[in-house]
């Protein structure tokens, strides 16, 4: 079971501006709960350090708060690891629920309601425990004042899982982005009482030809994807620990039925690859899957093949790794591969397609070792 490290419910306010005097805080006041949804962990991603993280922000005062700008700074002696304005924060910002009335562009915090912040942070820095200082216009009666709330910080884990391909050769092209506003890594299940988000470093692959296309001649019928039934590999040794198998396809894109977020996965299998780690692979092909729970495995088996089952728009593989062995109810986390060439990468996935990759820059065929692609990049594994 994963170990959470405790912050103080309600945080103080540092400062307050009232009519441009800046007076020290007197006394204690209700203000703004800061934490993260998972403790962050550090990942290689087109030769940078990188974490991802979400911060959860509660309004436990009785006034609106109008966020303004979030600084990331080292705890030991206050080095700016990160900033984000106005603007930056709009990209990252929800309410909880994400459906609740109002513009989220206002990046208001109101009494008594949740939002969330998507973090994403380059950088070397990242070696040292971080915290957050948070300002913004507390809005009381009427009256604007400048407030300044900072958190305890966090450290940052620093312990890379390698894996192996899950794939054979390719291109490749490894689609995600966490910008995206309904990508894996900002969708948030509930489950057993705490909110989780299992595919926060979710990749989705998909099979191209040399000019970039997916399939050949009608691209409805899902036997037409250069990716469909393909052999899907181990990532690791391990153990099989859970297998579904009892999906069907149709034939075609168009006929694929809606399907619900418990039935997301389609046919799956989850490997244990060792100190609480769980890789997942979703979609796979019905009675496809040659491996049943209790089975060892070795790096580089052949588990199943690439399908269309559950919730998909194409015949494609989902890989991720978890902290436990549950598709929505697990934290995801970062993984990188031991070798693949990157060929290039999609900075418009509309083109993917229609267009071959862009290979602009040095990306060309670049070896890269014990890195995660970067989003949408092209890539093909090697030994």
């Amino acid at each position: 079971m994963h170990v959470f490290f405790k912050l103080p419910l309600t945080l103080i306010v540092l400062c307050v501006t009232i009519s441009g005097t800046t007076l020290q805080a007197q006394g204690y006041r209700l203000s703004v709960d800061m934490r993260m949804l998972h403790q962050p962990e550090s990942v290689a991603i087109g030769g940078r350090r990188m974490i991802y993280y979400e911060l959860v922000l509660t309004n436990f005062s009785s006034d609106t708060i109008a966020l303004q700008t979030l600084r990331v700074v080292t705890v030991r002696d206050s080095v700016l690891v990160a900033s984000f304005t106005s603007e930056d924060l709009k990209k990252r910002f929800a309410n909880i629920p994400t459906v609740a009335t109002g513009n989220p562009d206002t990046l208001l915090l109101r009494p008594g309601a949740a939002s969330i912040l998507y973090i994403e942070i380059a950088g070397e820095k990242l070696t040292d425990p971080i915290r957050h200082v948070m300002e913004g216009t507390l809005l009381s009666r009427g009256k604007k004042s400048m407030i300044r709330i900072q958190d305890e910080g966090w450290t940052v884990k620093h312990t890379p899982i390698i894996l192996g391909a899950p794939l054979r050769n390719g291109p490749w092209v490894a689609i995600y982005d966490p910008a995206w506003a309904r990508g894996h890594r900002r969708v948030i299940y509930t489950m057993n009482g705490k909110a989780r988000i299992p595919g926060r470093f979710a990749i989705d692959f998909i099979l191209l030809n040399d000019k970039g296309q997916y399939t050949k001649e009608n691209e409805d019928v899902i036997a037409n994807w250069y990716g469909y039934g393909v052999d899907v590999l181990a990532v690791a040794d391990g153990t099989v620990v859970t297998v579904r198998d009892d999906f069907q396809e149709v034939k075609t894109v168009s006929a694929h039925p809606a399907v619900p977020a418990e039935k997301a996965t389609g046919n799956y299998i989850v490997l244990d690859i060792g100190n609480n780690h769980f890789a997942f692979y979703e979609h796979l092909k019905p009675g496809s899957i040659r491996v049943r729970p209790g089975q060892k495995i070795r790096k580089g088996d052949v588990v199943a093949s690439l399908g269309f089952t559950g919730q998909t728009t194409g015949p494609h593989l989902h890989f991720h790794v978890a902290d436990r062995n549950s598709p929505l109810g697990a934290e995801g986390i970062p993984f990188v591969f031991e070798s693949f060439s990157q060929l290039g990468v999609y900075n418009d996935l509309s083109r993917m397609g229609q267009h071959r990759w862009d290979t602009s820059g040095n990306s060309n065929g670049k070896k890269i070792a014990n890195e995660r692609p970067v989003p949408n990049a092209v890539v093909q594994f090697t030994k």
